[in-house]
């Protein structure tokens, strides 16, 4: 799995991810940039359904799929929230599935 963070989210990326996600209310509110960090992670559909699991679990954080197209069934799970939130919540996932 492939994890990022970032920090300060230029507004730019944040219309990128916006455009990648269905949810409707929650692009509303990543457009009145509500969210000043994103985690993102890349890899198979357990992995992420398990990271996502975490990140909520453990921090108060807002996490969504990216829509993309890939044939090896790689998605990527879009974690938003505040610095710190987004920070706990990958440094969880990291802990947990990266030791597996």
């Amino acid at each position: 799995m492939k994890i990022q963070l970032i920090n300060g989210v230029s507004q730019g990326t944040m219309g990128i991810i916006s455009r990648k996600i269905g949810e409707k209310k929650l692009v509303e509110r990543i457009l009145q940039n509500e969210f000043a960090a994103v985690g993102l992670c890349q890899g198979d559909v357990i992995s992420i359904l398990e990271a996502s699991d975490i990140a909520e679990k453990t921090s108060d954080v807002v996490v969504t799929e990216i829509s993309g197209v890939c044939p090896q069934h790689i998605i990527c799970l879009a974690i938003l929230g505040d610095i710190t939130s987004v920070e706990t919540s990958l440094a969880a996932i990291e802990s947990r599935l990266m030791s597996k």
